[in-house]
């Protein structure tokens, strides 16, 4: 459960911290972090959840997900407290929030310039579209370009708003 460790790790937490928030042994955190507890009771689930600010279903999805699964994927990124979301964002490479991005504001879907003329491109929704101005602050603030130019729907709905 290596997504456990970069939960814990983004809110500033050590094993013992996040084991004494959720009432579990340091040895069950570390046990968890390292694979060695392949089937975790429901009850511990639901402790470290509540510890961590996630549900419990992100961490029982992170635990059944495939090894090479996106941690932040855009359905987590919207159920993610946006507190959360802009801690991790943090720590996420470059590549990957480009991909987030594109995935949250629909432009990860191929459009025709005559869709996108008329309107009949996918539209975004306003949490979406809040998360990606996340992670396009977070872009720029490293020194990339802003991201839109590649993004023609996200470009569209920022030059709605005026923002680009």
């Amino acid at each position: 459960m290596a997504e456990l460790a970069t939960l814990r790790r983004t809110r500033g937490l050590s094993q013992r911290e996040l084991a004494e928030r959720a009432n579990v042994s340091p040895a069950t955190v570390y046990e968890m972090e390292a694979g060695r507890r392949p089937q975790p009771r429901g009850s511990t689930l639901r402790k470290l959840a509540h510890a961590l600010g996630v549900d419990v279903s992100e961490l029982v999805e992170d635990f059944y997900a495939p090894k090479d699964s996106s941690l932040l994927s855009v359905e987590r990124a919207l159920r993610m407290q946006r507190d959360f979301f802009l801690q991790e964002i943090k720590i996420v490479e470059v590549s990957r929030l480009n991909k987030l991005l594109s995935g949250l504001v629909g432009d990860d879907a191929p459009h025709t310039l005559e869709n996108l003329k008329e309107g009949r491109a996918k539209d975004i929704s306003d949490e979406a579209f809040s998360r990606a101005l996340d992670v396009r602050a977070e872009l720029i603030k490293r020194g990339e370009a802003a991201p839109e130019e590649s993004l023609p729907v996200f470009k569209r709905r920022l030059k709605a708003l005026y923002l680009a």
